[in-house]
């Protein structure tokens, strides 16, 4: 008598089938490695080193975790050293700008009087301020004008600026020359 469930065949059970279903699912994968494997284990390294830089940038494992330990102490002695730091440099900018302020009132102040003072000589009527360069009284008392030294010249003394820039870019005429010999 058959069972219920059975093929009909001998041999052809429930084992059986599985036994078929395995084996062509065997082949299937088989055969699947065989197409694409190489491209799978690219894949799988890539994967795995990606991995890797995200752990590496999370900070969740490594070897160097142990030391990264949070310190409330130390993190606020840091923040406390950095704010020092901050005002310090705050306060030396802020003395270095009162300097230069300072100077701008002084230089302000001192084109003002010159203003009145010319306003004062045009109003005596020896006309205002002259427009030729004249050393001011400082440079004169101390007798500062002194020649400038005289450095390396600026081109050499040969230079002709019709005759180019002397590069091999330079347009030539040709060669005037007789025919080919004898």
């Amino acid at each position: 008598m058959e069972q219920p469930g059975s093929g009909g065949a001998a041999g052809e059970g429930p084992q059986a089938q599985t036994g078929f279903h395995q084996a062509s699912n065997m082949a299937f994968v088989l055969e699947f490695m065989q197409s694409y494997g190489w491209v799978i284990m690219i894949a799988g390294i890539v994967a795995y080193f990606i991995y890797k830089k995200v752990q590496e940038r999370t900070g969740r494992s490594g070897p160097n975790r142990e030391g990264l330990e949070y310190d409330a102490d130390t993190a606020f002695r840091r923040q406390e050293a950095m704010e020092r730091v901050r005002l310090k440099w705050q306060q030396e900018h802020d003395a270095n700008a009162a300097k230069a302020e300072e100077a701008k009132k002084l230089k302000e102040e001192q084109k003002r009087h010159e203003r009145i003072e010319d306003w004062e000589r045009h109003q005596e009527g020896r006309g205002y301020r002259s427009k030729v360069y004249t050393p001011k009284e400082e440079e004169a008392a101390t007798g500062s004008t002194k020649p400038k030294p005289k450095g390396k010249p600026l081109r050499s003394p040969d230079y002709n600026p019709l005759m180019g820039d002397g590069g091999s870019c330079a347009w030539r005429p040709a060669r005037s020359g007789g025919g080919g010999g004898g």
